[in-house]
């Protein structure tokens, strides 16, 4: 009896060692990957196999393939990524925690596709990553917008790329990171450069930025890069600093170290060539060619992307300017033409790998659908009907997404009509202005060289100097309030000093970053004419201007400019009031397009009716501004 119950006891015994311990789903739930590892992932996958009801296998296999891609174990992580996208979508309940892990799936994906140079399948998968990151909160939101920025610039989208690029600069737990901060600055600030967005003010600002930073951190791999595109911003307009730009490149490079995963391919062809034009104003000329043929012969038949075409075109410029330096006229021609067709195969060849890559697109879905019918087929009649209904409802979908892809692209099509026809307003109106500033100063020329020979020259200097001011400004759509203020203070030193009958004063704001305001030009300088010319020009008295800059919202700025001539009734009772009259309906209808807006913008005061002991007339008027 005793030994049967020792039997009994020891089976019992047994019985509790060989028990599985079942795990909650508060437990499955709770349990942090972390750090991600193999071990980790293993415990997780045993708490889920304990009980076959439980929630988790997303999380696991999303985990997984996530792991997979950080490890470089690309195979395998795609297919967990996607086993982990296909058990979400076949559950029956939709748990949240499930669908918050699917960020690391997609980001996988994303991450995979784009080191395979499938930019757009990329971005898709980003972009399912973003849409549950930003639901959920997930911190991997600006990697995930980082790399949507990288694919838009690989595509050649630069303004979408912009957008993402500088959304990344924004946030500040990403920029915590020097590498990010400064690459992100530095990416901004190229897309800002000729031959992309070409906005050189707002290329120099992000490149400068980038470079101080750099210089400020342990992160320094970007520096090379920076110099060597501030470099390009300065090539052509001011040759000292672009030597200068370039030698600090090659310093850089001595210390840079190349990573795979961000450095740009073909590093030492890149560097090669900015070195070369250094050597092309040193005197070694041999040196510089010899070095530009062999980038020339080593990137002419082994195009791969835009950065090699980049780096190739340089080569070619700077082979040009070498060959030009040293009086082989006939070579640089040669080399001009060769450029030339380069950059048509170059085009032919982009087109070329965008068909290949529908093709194969093509083929692959060819080739699913065959098999697809080979299994309808085999199906019973009423499964057949069950899919043709699926092809006709599918086919309704096609033909209205279709409709709304034709619509999107019409309305597109007229807001880029819209926004030509603004722009055209405004150039337009700026042609009307700058005929009348030119005869003024031209006129003003024409005494001074009867009246005042010995100061003619000076005159004329100052003169030339202004105009290049005004034609520059002219070209562009916004220029810095720093570049508008120095060219109407050149205007009123030269009417002063011809004329010696007034004084200015310029008072400008002192929480305005002047360098980095854009506004529209031209607008200041015709009040200061009207102001020169018509108010003080007519006074017996010495005339007194003064021009005050304040800061009114967050994108506007205001500018009162006072003189103490003939006052506002007199000046347009003179002959000149039609004149003055126009050109003040040109700025009023130039401030209501970048306004948007059909109301009074500027205001106009007679001094003597707020004192009669004073005399002359304030001027007031709003400017909106962008930053830089």
């Amino acid at each position: 009896m005793r030994t049967f119950i020792f039997f009994l006891l020891f089976l019992i015994h047994l019985g509790c060692y060989g028990q599985e311990i079942k795990y909650t789903q508060q437990a499955a739930d709770s349990f942090k990957i972390k750090p991600l590892n193999e071990e980790n992932l293993e415990k997780f996958k045993q708490i889920l196999k304990s009980d076959e009801q439980l929630f988790g296998w997303t999380k696991y296999y999303a985990y997984l393939g996530y792991r997979k891609a950080v490890i470089k174990e690309h195979d395998s992580a795609k297919w967990y990524a996607k086993k982990a996208i296909d058990v979400f979508q076949n559950l029956y309940q939709k748990h949240p925690n499930e669908e918050k892990c699917l960020v690391q799936a997609y980001y996988a994906l994303g991450f995979i596709a784009r080191l395979e140079e499938r930019f757009e399948a990329s971005t898709t998968h980003m972009l399912s990553a973003l849409k549950i990151a930003e639901d959920y909160e997930v911190p991997l939101k600006s990697y995930i917008t980082n790399t949507i920025a990288n694919n838009k610039l690989s595509l050649g989208n630069y303004e979408n790329a912009l957008v993402y690029y500088k959304r990344n600069l924004q946030d500040s737990l990403f920029i915590k990171s020097p590498q990010a901060e400064i690459t992100n600055l530095t990416k901004v600030g190229i897309l800002y450069l000729e031959g992309y967005l070409n906005q050189p003010d707002s290329a120099k600002f992000y490149l400068k930025k980038a470079l101080t930073r750099s210089l400020n951190t342990e992160y320094k791999n970007n520096v090379p890069y920076i110099y060597a595109n501030l470099a390009d911003y300065f090539r052509g307009k001011n040759e000292d600093s672009t030597l200068f730009y370039y030698r600090e490149s090659k310093v850089a490079f001595e210390d840079f170290v190349v990573d795979k995963n961000s450095s740009p391919d073909n590093t030492d062809l890149y560097q090669i060539t900015n070195n070369s034009y250094v050597a092309i104003f040193e005197n070694q000329i041999p040196r510089a060619i010899k070095d530009l043929n062999f980038v020339v012969d080593s990137l002419r038949n082994n195009i791969h992307d835009r950065n090699d075409r980049d780096i190739l075109r340089t080569a070619y410029d700077n082979l040009v300017l070498a060959y030009e330096k040293s009086d082989n006229f006939k070579a640089a021609t040669v080399l001009l033409k060769e450029r030339q067709v380069f950059e048509i195969e170059f085009q032919q060849l982009q087109l070329t790998q965008q068909l290949e890559k529908l093709e194969l697109e093509f083929e692959t879905k060819k080739k699913e659908e065959e098999i697809l019918s080979l299994k309808k087929e085999a199906e019973t009649t009423a499964t057949i009907l069950q899919q043709q209904r699926i092809i006709g409802y599918s086919a309704i979908g096609g033909g209205l997404l279709l409709l709304g892809i034709g619509w999107l692209i019409y309305k597109q099509k007229r807001l880029n009509e819209k926004f030509k026809l603004v722009s055209l307003e405004q150039r337009l109106l700026r042609s009307q202005m700058n005929p009348h500033f030119l005869f003024n100063a031209l006129t003003t020329a024409a005494l001074l060289i009867d009246e005042k020979a010995e100061k003619a020259k000076g005159y004329i200097v100052k003169l030339a100097k202004l105009l290049r001011l005004t034609l520059e400004n002219s070209r562009e759509d916004f220029v810095s309030l720093d570049s508008e203020i120095e060219a109407f203070t050149s205007y009123l030193q030269l009417q002063s000093d011809f004329s010696e009958k007034f004084d200015y004063d310029i008072t400008i704001d002192s929480n305005l970053e002047t360098e980095y305001i854009a506004i529209p030009p031209m607008l200041i300088q015709p009040f200061l004419e009207n102001a020169v010319l018509h108010g003080i020009g007519n006074s017996k008295n010495r005339g007194d201007i003064k021009i005050s800059i304040k800061k009114a919202t967050s994108d506007t700025v205001v500018c009162t400019i006072t003189d103490n001539g003939i006052g506002l009734a007199q000046k347009m009772n003179s002959n000149t009031g039609n004149h003055e009259s126009l050109s003040l309906k040109i700025v009023q209808e130039r401030l209501a397009l970048y306004h948007k807006s059909n109301e009074t913008l500027v205001s106009l005061q007679n001094l003597k009716e707020v004192d009669p002991n004073l005399n002359g007339t304030q001027i007031m008027f709003s400017i909106p501004f962008d930053t830089l």
